[in-house]
C-alpha cells in the first residue's frame, strides 16, 4: 500500500504492521543488543520479526526469521546503526515504499533520528498508527549498463587514479546543452544537499523541497556554480574527455566508466519514507551535524 505521508503526525488508516523488518549495523554489539530487545517485544505483541539472510545464525530465542527480500516481505524497517545502515536500507526497496525506523547508534544521525532511548516507545507508535512521518525524493539512476539504483543521497562521478580534469556534458533537456569541466560533478538530493555536495560548496536545501542540485566538484570551465533543477526533469551526463572515470553512488557503490558513456538520472517513482523525531527537528540536526545554527 502506497502512503500518502507528508510533515504532519497522521495516522496509518488500514494499514496492519504485522511483519517488521530489522538492518542491523554488521558487527555492532549494541545494535544487536538493541535489535534482541525489540524481536522480544515484537514477539510479544505478536508481531513476525524478520532480519536479512546474512543474521541466519542469531539464536533461536530471537524469534526472527531470515528474508532474501528483507523489503518486500515487510510493513515497517526498523534500521540499527547509523547513516550508512538508513543508505543500506534505501537500497533494499523494490517497487514500493516501506516506513523506515532509524534509529542512531552512530555519532550525528543525520538521517537516524530516533535515539535509542525513544527506539521501543516509537516503534509501539508506529505500530499503532501514531507516528509522525515524512516523505523524501529519491533519485534513480540509470547506468550504462541499463542497471537502475536508486539514490537517497547523491550520485558523483569523478576521475579515478591520478588526478586529471574531465568533460562532462549535461544534457538538461534544454535547446543547449551545458558544458562542464572539473574534477567531477555531484547530482543530489534535498536530504543528500548536507553530504558531499555541501563540501563542495553546494547548496542547502530543506528535505521538503522537490529538486536535485547539480554541484561541480572544483570546476575549471563551463558549469562553475550549483545548479537547482525542478525535481520532474530527467538529465543525462555524458563523459566527453577524459582519462578515467569513476560512478560512486551515496557513498556504498562504485563502479569504473568508460569516455562516451551516458548515465541518465530522474526522480524515483517511490519516496523514501522515514519516521520522524519528536524530539529533534531538521535546524537541531543541521546544527549536530554541521554546527550551523546556535
Amino acid at each position: 500500500m502506497v502512503l500518502k505521508v507528508s510533515d504532519l503526525s497522521i495516522a496509518q488508516d488500514g494499514v496492519i504492521m504485522q511483519r517488521i523488518g530489522l538492518v542491523l549495523k554488521k558487527g555492532h554489539s549494541r545494535a544487536l543488543a538493541l535489535a534482541q530487545e525489540i524481536s522480544l517485544l515484537l514477539y510479544k505483541l505478536g508481531k513476525e520479526t524478520l532480519v536479512e539472510e546474512s543474521f541466519f545464525d542469531l539464536p533461536k530465542s530471537w524469534r526472527v526469521r531470515p528474508a532474501k527480500n528483507i523489503a518486500d516481505e515487510v510493513d515497517l524497517i526498523v534500521a540499527l546503526g547509523g547513516d550508512g545502515t538508513i543508505l543500506r536500507v534505501a537500497a533494499l526497496l523494490n517497487d514500493r515504499p516501506v516506513p523506515v525506523l532509524g534509529v542512531n547508534l552512530g555519532r550525528v544521525g543525520f538521517l537516524a533520528e530516533i535515539s535509542p532511548e525513544e527506539a521501543c516507545s516509537e516503534l509501539q507508535s508506529a505500530l499503532e498508527g501514531n507516528s509522525i512521518l515524512a516523505q523524501r525524493m529519491m533519485l534513480e539512476a540509470t547506468l550504462p549498463n541499463k542497471q537502475k539504483i536508486r539514490v537517497l543521497n547523491e550520485i558523483v562521478i569523478h576521475w579515478s587514479g591520478i588526478a586529471r580534469i574531465i568533460d562532462i556534458l549535461l544534457k538538461l533537456g534544454a535547446t543547449r546543452d551545458i558544458e562542464l569541466r572539473a574534477d567531477g560533478v555531484i547530482v543530489a538530493t534535498p536530504l543528500g544537499s548536507s553530504a558531499y555536495s555541501y563540501a563542495a560548496n553546494g547548496p542547502l536545501v530543506h528535505p521538503n523541497v522537490e529538486a536535485m542540485m547539480i554541484t561541480p566538484i572544483c570546476p575549471y570551465f563551463g558549469l562553475t556554480r550549483p545548479l537547482l533543477l525542478p525535481a520532474d526533469r530527467s538529465i543525462e551526463l555524458v563523459l566527453v574527455r577524459g582519462e578515467t572515470f569513476k560512478i560512486t553512488i551515496d557513498g556504498r557503490l562504485s563502479a569504473d566508466l568508460q569516455l562516451g558513456d551516458t548515465i541518465g538520472i530522474r526522480k524515483s517513482s517511490i519516496p523514501f519514507i522515514i519516521i520522524k523525531s519528536r524530539t529533534r527537528g531538521y535546524f537541531e540536526a543541521l546544527e549536530a551535524k554541521l554546527g550551523l545554527v546556535k
